[in-house]
């Protein structure tokens, strides 16, 4: 998977293509981080209901960036890459709570 990255921001939609040039849909940019020398960038499917069901489980998909494309984390680095992102999302709200 490759997709250019150079001015993504926090919030922005990109569509991912598989190895084939198919389409994968939309992601959210919901994390850009780095870790021991390298960059990641954290993205959830994008969501176009607003009223969608808040208990949702959302899937986050964690890619390194390198060179300017995203690929897929060693399976070795996977526990701390999602333990730094943990620490990444602590404390930002993902879901709009009505008050």
């Amino acid at each position: 998977m490759t997709e250019e990255n150079k001015d993504l921001e926090l919030g922005d939609i990109i569509t991912l293509d598989d190895e084939n040039g198919e389409p994968l849909g939309d992601f959210e940019v919901l994390a850009m981080f780095d870790l021991n020398g390298k960059e990641y960038i954290a993205l959830a499917e994008a969501v176009e209901d607003e009223e969608s069901e808040e208990d949702e489980e959302v899937d986050i998909f964690v890619f390194q960036v390198d060179g300017g494309e995203m690929v897929p984390l060693e399976e070795d680095e996977e526990s701390t890459v999602y333990a730094k992102l943990n620490e990444v999302l602590e404390g930002i709200e993902l879901i709009k709570e009505d008050k």
